[in-house]
């Protein structure tokens, strides 16, 4: 005789890039057991394929494609599932930042489902280079990030840029028909200026985070820190 199969509940929530709303369960133990996987394994790029499956597996609402969140989409809806399935509360210990003569890590109770993505109002998707030349830009996958080895220098940041440019524009065309040797060659010719306009995309561009005042319990100092990546809350 089959066994009887329990009932998953199901929750809602929004796709924070879109303000779409998907339904989604929470994750099971198989699904756990991938996760716990990837931490044991200690390597990005099994985390990031992890959270994308376990997201993939447990979002009910259909032709939902993962694979194309930007990377404070996955951060915030794997936060949203980890509340659902696990509890909204988890433990962090926290120290102080510049305080030296304290070494004291102090435990903080935090509540996932506070935590929302914050935006920027000085981000804009369309970065105008000059008069005539601009860029329509998206934010990079959480496969564009991870695909980039190492630390962020030029050629990392070269990279990301051409993962983020949709197409380039004048007066008169939009241009999306161009091969990657033609995209870098345009961004290895833009000034100083213009690539800074391009760089603040990428810094106003909406966050996961959440500043939380604590005390310390050694030395009764106040402090606040900013949490900021799904990393953070998983310290």
């Amino acid at each position: 005789m089959a066994l009887p199969k329990l009932v998953t509940p199901e929750f809602e929530t929004v796709i924070p890039s879109t303000k779409e709303p998907i339904k989604f369960r929470p994750f099971l133990v198989k699904e756990e057991k991938v996760l716990y996987m990837a931490l044991e394994s200690g390597e990005p790029k099994d985390m990031k394929n992890a959270i994308l499956s376990i997201l993939d597996s447990c979002i009910i609402t259909p032709d939902i494609d993962v694979n194309s969140f930007a990377t404070f989409d996955v951060e915030y809806l794997f936060l949203k599932l980890r509340s659902k399935s696990v509890g909204e509360i988890i433990k962090v210990n926290l120290k102080h930042r510049n305080k030296t003569s304290c070494e004291h890590e102090t435990e903080y109770k935090l509540n996932l489902d506070k935590i929302q993505v914050k935006f920027n109002d000085d981000h804009k998707d369309m970065v105008q280079l000059d008069n005539k030349i601009g860029v329509k830009m998206k934010m990079p996958s959480l496969d564009n990030v991870l695909s980039i080895q190492g630390d962020m220098n030029i050629d990392n940041i070269f990279e990301l840029i051409k993962h983020s440019i949709v197409y380039v524009f004048d007066e008169e065309n939009v241009y999306d028909d161009f091969t990657k040797e033609e995209l870098q060659d345009f961004i290895e010719n833009i000034s100083q200026e213009q690539f800074n306009k391009i760089q603040s995309f990428f810094d106003t561009a909406p966050k996961l985070c959440e500043d939380i005042t604590w005390t310390c319990k050694e030395c009764n100092e106040t402090e606040t820190i900013r949490l900021e990546g799904l990393q953070s809350f998983f310290m």
